[in-house]
Order: structure tokens, then C-alpha cells, then sequence
């Protein structure tokens, strides 16, 4: 009997003592990945002189911004781009602390062609990508977006969004300088475990993707990320290919390095059902926010505006 005892204490022993090996040896293996995925971040740009992605735009920023703003737009948009500049787009300070930048990529009419031409000598803030614009390829425009930035500027934050979206900088910047780290975030309206769809707009097939959950995200019309990250994220493009739903590809290339998406309640995203425009104070990121609703949304916002009551629909 105390022989049986005594063999059953040396096999727990031994199943520990594999455990714990085992335990050190993932812990390691994290380690080296982790260091190696580092250096990839610090040294993509100057082993590969040529780009990765469809970018085309060579142009780079003219100084270090605290926070760069990219913006997915159509060729056909120009009037939500003035809008956008006219409004929370620019930053009139002598010397800026932030930018924001159009991502487009390319149209087969030739009179928006045209246009974007003048536009982008215009207002020098178009950043262009090699492919033709279609509603499942934003997926390449996140990938140019992110290779320009993180080859040709240099900033602390960036934010990416959308045409339709009212940002409001100032309190954005607030947040970043005071309650948010400065490294490893990528942070907005968290998708936790998202089901993959096997049908509607948003169906995926098996072959695309086999799992039955997404790995959580940041849902796409606004998410920060900062420097370390995006820089991190460019050399993934060889490693994820595009997923046609560009905020689910975000979040799967920020789950290859490690990184937890934070979710904040003032990233507001009004139901895609409902058609209205709702001040909502000290909002950052509102979604479906154009024309005549964007207008109203940054004059409230700019004069500080932040009674309750204010918060109803209308």
C-alpha cells in the first residue's frame, strides 16, 4: 500500500515537472517570437525600399503630427471631403498637432479623375493607391493607408475612419495625452467574438473563413491605434492576406501581435436602422454623421454643449 502511495506521488511529481517545462518552454518561445516580430517592425522599411502594398503616394509629412488622421473616402465624395475640412478636418494652429489625410484608390470615370487631380494638388492631403475602388477592397486601402503612414510620417497616434464620421479632435487628443498608454494600443468600439456570417451582405464562405468566431475588433468607421503598432502591423501583410472586410482584417493582424483591442464608450455608432443624427456629449467618433448632420454635430460640439437633455434624437 505505501508502495502504491509512493508511486502515485512520484508520477504527479513527474506530470508536474513536464508541465512546468512545458510552461517555460511556451514562455520562451513567446519571448523569442515577441523579440523577432520587434525587430521585423524596426527593420521592414529599410530592407524593402519598394512597397509593399498598392500605395502609389510618395509624399511625406511635413513634420511630426501628435496625431495623424486617416480618412476612407470614394472618388465621387468631394463634397464630404470639404465638408470634412471645413469642419473637424484641420487643425488651424500655426503649427499643427494634427493632420488628416483622404485614402482613395482609383476610378474608371474619367471626369472624377479629372477632379482628384486638381483636388489633390489643391489641398495636397489625398493619399492614393494602385487599385480600382470596389466596396470589397477596402481591405487594400487600410493596407496602403498604413504603409504611407508608417514609412513616410511620423506621429503618436493614428486615427482611422471614414467619410461619414463627425470626430472631434480636441477631445480625442485630451484622451490620448492623459488616460490612454502610449504603446500597444488599438482602441474604440470593441466587437468581442464576433460570428462569422454564412450569409446576407456580410456572408463568409468556409473557404475564406473556416472558424466560427472573429477575433475581437475594433468596428472600422473609427479606432485608434498607436505608432507602434501600425509599424508593427505592415510587415503582417505578407503574412494575413486581405480579408474583404477591412475592420475584421484589422483585427486579426493586431491579434497576430498580441495586442488586446480596448473598447470606449465614447466611440458612438448609431444602429444602421435608425436614420438620425443624435448629439451625444463629449462624443469622439460618431458614425453616420454627414452633410447638414455633420455641420450641426461640430457646432455643438466646438461651443460646448453638454446638457443631457441635448442627447435626445432629432
Amino acid at each position: 500500500m505505501l508502495n502504491m502511495k509512493y508511486l502515485q506521488r512520484l508520477f504527479v511529481a513527474a506530470v508536474m515537472a513536464t508541465l512546468l517545462s512545458t510552461l517555460i518552454f511556451i514562455k520562451s518561445t513567446e519571448k523569442t517570437q515577441a523579440a523577432s516580430n520587434q525587430q521585423d517592425c524596426k527593420s521592414w522599411k529599410t530592407e524593402i525600399s519598394q512597397h509593399k502594398t498598392t500605395l502609389m503616394t510618395k509624399a511625406a509629412c511635413a513634420r511630426h503630427y501628435f496625431l495623424l488622421i486617416l480618412v476612407s473616402s470614394a472618388p465621387a465624395n468631394f463634397k464630404r471631403r470639404n465638408l470634412i475640412r471645413q469642419t473637424w478636418g484641420t487643425d488651424s494652429n500655426v503649427e499643427p498637432r494634427w493632420r488628416t489625410f483622404f485614402l482613395l484608390g482609383q476610378t474608371r470615370n474619367q471626369i472624377q479623375t479629372t477632379i482628384l487631380k486638381v483636388e489633390e494638388k489643391s489641398y495636397g492631403d489625398i493619399i492614393r493607391g494602385n487599385y480600382f475602388e470596389h466596396y470589397w477592397n477596402q481591405s487594400l486601402k487600410v493596407e496602403m493607408g498604413f504603409e504611407w503612414a508608417a514609412r513616410y510620417c511620423q506621429f503618436s497616434f493614428l486615427l482611422k475612419t471614414d467619410d461619414d464620421v463627425f470626430v472631434n479632435t480636441k477631445d480625442l487628443i485630451l484622451l490620448l495625452q492623459r488616460s490612454t498608454p502610449k504603446n500597444r494600443l488599438y482602441m474604440g468600439k470593441v466587437q468581442l467574438n464576433a460570428e462569422v456570417r454564412r450569409f446576407g451582405l456580410y456572408n463568409v464562405s468556409y473557404d475564406e473563413y473556416s472558424g466560427s468566431t472573429y477575433p475581437s475588433y475594433c468596428s472600422g468607421a473609427g479606432f485608434v491605434l498607436s505608432y507602434d503598432v501600425v509599424d508593427c502591423l505592415v510587415p503582417l501583410f505578407d503574412v494575413v492576406n486581405p480579408f474583404r472586410i477591412d475592420d475584421i482584417y484589422v483585427g486579426m493582424l493586431v491579434n497576430k501581435v498580441g495586442i488586446t483591442p480596448v473598447d470606449h464608450r465614447r466611440f458612438i455608432f448609431p444602429d444602421i436602422y435608425i436614420d438620425n443624427c443624435s448629439f451625444v456629449p463629449h462624443t469622439i467618433v460618431q458614425h453616420r454623421a454627414v452633410g447638414q448632420c455633420l455641420i450641426r454635430l461640430f457646432i455643438m460640439h466646438s461651443k460646448g454643449f453638454n446638457d443631457p437633455i441635448l442627447g435626445s434624437f432629432y
